[in-house]
């Protein structure tokens, strides 16, 4: 049942509003008002809910799960051990881990800084006689983290590193304030 009452009559212009208060008050059959107190929570349902939300941030996250929450940016390097000059093998071992880790530096700072490309293209007598391509990456790479290194097969090392988002925004401010 629904009952309205006149509160204001309001002239605006050449239409004129009713504003109106209405008290409602409804009655319900049985069977609609036992479907709606079986559909309302109880307590056993909120404490069943509770439990399971707990249970799922209680749970044991796996080991690449903490990668998927904190954006990073990842970087390889690689380097051989017969290049390096030593004749000591340990020697050309840890030069080839450096030069990967160096190799991997490169990569981080091509990916946040870009890299600058010089091409140069000669043509005689319409046929191709010089192509030259050069590629330069200059940048500062800030809190890199070293997540793997090992060994590739016999005469390679590989090398991981990645820079948290944190990082990559502290590299722009100081990029934008002229500090890089």
């Amino acid at each position: 049942m629904l009952r309205c009452y006149p509160l204001k009559m309001l002239l605006v212009g050449s239409a004129g509003s009713l504003l109106l208060s209405c008290d409602s008050t409804m009655v319900m059959s049985d069977k609609a008002q036992s479907s709606l107190d079986s559909s309302r929570p109880t307590l056993q349902s909120k404490q069943a809910g509770l439990q399971k939300t707990q249970s799922i941030f209680t749970e044991q996250l796996p080991e690449d799960a903490s990668a998927a929450y904190n954006p990073t940016i990842k970087a390889t390097g690689l380097s051989s051990v017969a290049i390096q000059p030593s004749k000591n093998l340990n020697q050309r071992r840890l030069m080839a881990i450096r030069a990967a880790k160096l190799d991997a530096y490169r990569v981080l700072a091509e990916q946040i800084h870009g890299v600058k490309i010089d091409g140069q293209t000669t043509v005689a007598e319409a046929m191709l006689t010089s192509d030259v391509l050069s590629s330069a990456v200059r940048g500062t790479i800030l809190g890199a983290e070293t997540l793997k290194i090992e060994p590739t097969g016999n005469d390679t090392y590989k090398v991981e590193l990645s820079i948290r988002q944190s990082h990559l925004d502290r590299l722009i401010k100081l990029y934008k304030k002229g500090l890089l």
